[in-house]
């Protein structure tokens, strides 16, 4: 039986070629609209406790000073505050009152992955309605990243984003810095996967004088050269020289001396930020700074950064969680605007879950639900607090137990479809992307207003 190009793909998608498939054009897209625009997700691994990220300052702070409780709630003097709003930042996230300020940073309260509108009443009548395993890392990190509510999926809606551009004749967009992702996998589109750290070509560096180089350069010539007898022969050497291709033109854009990215990716006191994350940050910069060589116009990346798991002695821990969040974040935003893209790129974060508001006894918190989470980009519609805010009363009716584990008010979909509507998925694709649109979009619901 004839091996399509399709099947190798599949033999492949778990090895170190699906990092650089056949001439990078599986990083890039036309279409969906004019010009250039790209989504970046930054997951925070682990369950990031935003009820300590954005914290009301109104008469609310009481209930939230006392349902927190002395080991982890934060100092009321000591927020950041979102000029004209109620509320206020974890000083960590100092860098973003910046960025507010400008106009580029909006927030959605309470967002989490539902199968329909939910009432704490209806939560404990209607096991039916409970998404699937709640409160567990590796099903909700899933449900976020798929948007599957009841099941996770096998695809992502990132992906699924993908799959309607190379169904329109497009190639798919979608880089990963973080890994093998679930939101970033299609039905026909697959990632590229890049990793945050140095890229080589082992074994077939055309700059090497060594003679086991040249030797092994010689062979892969001669064979990529060859005329081949098979269908999988071909397929093999097609991917091959891709790979070879890819590695060239990534290596120009990620490595250029000539980059305006590291100067850019610095903090408000103009110090040079790095680390794991900023690395991340940094190649997704590169990457939309050489959207040009790419000939790419609508791009979706991912990066990541962990250890929001912190049931035990939270304060310190999650302080430097967000001090690194904050500062790359910024640096982020800095360099797309050094780039003249700010409005053409957004950045938004996804978390497995929060954390029970009450805390616990070994001064963290556990696994809760619906979470706080942030957008960045010039292109917003300013200053903007969307969703809604929960009812801070343990046990009360936004509470699905007795201890703050919030019921979401926002799903996913109206969250991420607010997202993939602006990179310019059409209303008639929305139902593929998200299986469960339908639910999210009539009736006084659909797409949060982030977007000018």
């Amino acid at each position: 039986m004839p091996v399509s190009r399709r099947d190798v793909l599949r033999l492949v998608a778990g090895s170190g070629l699906a990092s650089f498939m056949p001439a990078l054009a599986r990083a890039q897209t036309i279409g969906g609209g004019t010009g250039y625009k790209a989504i970046v997700t930054l997951f925070l691994f682990g369950g990031n406790d935003s009820n300590n990220m954005i914290v009301p300052t109104d008469e609310r702070f009481a209930d939230y000073e006392q349902a927190r409780g002395g080991a982890i709630a934060l100092d009321q003097n000591a927020l950041v505050g979102l000029p004209g709003t109620n509320y206020g930042l974890h000083p960590s996230l100092a860098p973003l009152q910046n960025i507010w300020n400008e106009g580029g940073l909006n927030w959605v309260f309470n967002t989490g992955p539902l199968l329909q509108p939910l009432t704490r009443e209806q939560f404990e009548s209607r096991p039916d309605l409970h998404p699937a395993n709640l409160f567990s890392h590796d099903a909700q990190q899933n449900l976020w990243q798929t948007a599957g509510g009841t099941s996770e999926l096998p695809t992502g809606w990132m992906g699924r984003v993908g799959d309607r551009f190379v169904d329109a004749g497009f190639q798919a967009p979608s880089i990963s810095l973080a890994g093998a992702q679930r939101a970033m996998i299609g039905e026909r589109n697959n990632p590229l996967l890049l990793s945050g750290g140095s890229l080589q070509r082992s074994g077939y560096d055309p700059s090497s004088t060594t003679a086991d180089d040249i030797a092994r350069r010689n062979a892969v010539d001669v064979m990529l050269a060859a005329t081949q007898n098979s269908d999988l022969g071909q397929i093999t050497r097609d991917i091959m020289q891709g790979d070879l291709d890819a590695g060239l033109q990534l290596d120009g854009i990620l490595n250029s001396e000539e980059s305006a990215v590291t100067a850019a990716f610095v903090d408000p006191d103009n110090n040079a930020v790095t680390g794991s994350l900023a690395d991340q940050l940094k190649r997704v910069a590169r990457l939309i700074e050489g959207r040009g060589v790419l000939n790419a116009t609508r791009q979706t990346f991912m990066v990541s950064t962990g250890g929001f798991d912190n049931h035990r002695s939270q304060a310190g821990t999650h302080s430097g969680l967000l001090a690194n969040v904050g500062r790359c974040v910024y640096a982020f935003y800095n360099t797309m605007k050094a780039l003249g893209v700010e409005n053409d790129v957004a950045l938004f974060t996804m978390s497995d879950f929060n954390r029970v508001f009450a805390g616990n006894g070994s001064a963290g918190s556990d696994h809760a639900w619906g979470s706080h989470h942030f957008v960045v980009s010039g292109g917003l519609a300013p200053n903007q607090l969307l969703g809604g805010y929960p009812d801070l009363a343990l046990a009360g009716p936004d509470d699905s137990r007795d201890d703050g584990r919030w019921i979401p008010s926002t799903s996913i979909e109206e969250y991420g479809g607010s997202l993939v509507r602006w990179l310019g998925v059409s209303d008639a694709d929305m139902p593929y992307v998200f299986p469960n649109w339908s639910t999210w979009n009539g009736g006084g619901r659909g797409p949060v207003n982030l977007f000018a």
